[in-house]
């Protein structure tokens, strides 16, 4: 089974440059995703340790905005 899937790991390994469009976008965009994902987390965590429903409520917010341009890049570049 570990052979079938050579060719795709091989495929993945070149990086986004063989995407349509370039890598570049999909670079940028999932910079974002990791960016938003990232800060959502950090955020939400600072909230719960101020508990703070606020800082809470943004880190959620960032999470699902990243969730949402993770969806975009995926949905850009199939």
């Amino acid at each position: 089974m570990k052979d079938t899937f050579d060719p795709v790991l091989a495929w993945l390994a070149q990086g986004p440059s063989n995407f349509p469009g370039g890598g570049e976008d999909l670079e940028s965009l999932l910079s974002a995703f990791y960016l938003l994902f990232g800060a959502g987390f950090v955020i939400g965590l600072l909230g719960h340790v101020f508990d703070s429903k606020t800082l809470r409520g943004a880190g959620i917010a960032l999470v699902f905005i990243g969730t949402g341009v993770f969806f975009v890049a995926v949905g850009r570049f199939d």
